[in-house]
């Protein structure tokens, strides 16, 4: 019987088609807080390494965007689209564009902290689009975003 369900399960793990695009987000409010939940206090550890002083821990507030992304065929250049909406700022949609060499895998991390935080507030809504030459491989976003 243990052997029918290691099988199975390997089955069914071999049967999902993992995502093409991954985006983690974090929001670093308060420098001073200690969270009970490790990685909470792992990643704001990561966010604030290196700043020693209060005016630079305050500047690393924000909102952080990890975009990951695999199993392209990497022959075309990357392009990835980020929209996104801030407290701020309205119904306004601001853009980042990044061209990117060809590859199969990659990571990009975008950073909305420090004066432009402080302007125009957190991100509300997303929307993450990336493309390979003219195709569109994938593309996600937010529960906000319309």
């Amino acid at each position: 019987m243990r052997v029918f369900l290691v099988v199975l399960t390997f089955c069914l793990l071999s049967c999902s088609t993992p995502e093409t695009l991954r985006v983690r987000q974090f929001h670093l409010r308060d420098t001073k807080a200690a969270s009970g939940d490790l990685f909470i206090r792992a990643e704001m550890n990561k966010r604030l390494h290196g700043a020693v002083s209060e005016e630079a821990r305050k500047l690393r507030r924000g909102n952080y965007y990890h975009l990951r992304w695999h199993g392209l065929r990497g022959e075309k250049p990357l392009r990835i689209i980020f929209e996104y909406r801030q407290t701020r700022t309205g119904a306004l949609v601001r853009k980042i564009e990044k061209l990117l060499p060809p590859s199969k895998k990659g990571a990009q991390e975008l950073k909305f902290i420090g004066k432009e935080y402080e302007k125009n507030g957190r991100v509300l809504a997303w929307r993450a689009t990336l493309y390979e030459g003219k195709e569109r491989v994938a593309k996600k976003q937010s529960y906000l975003w319309d």
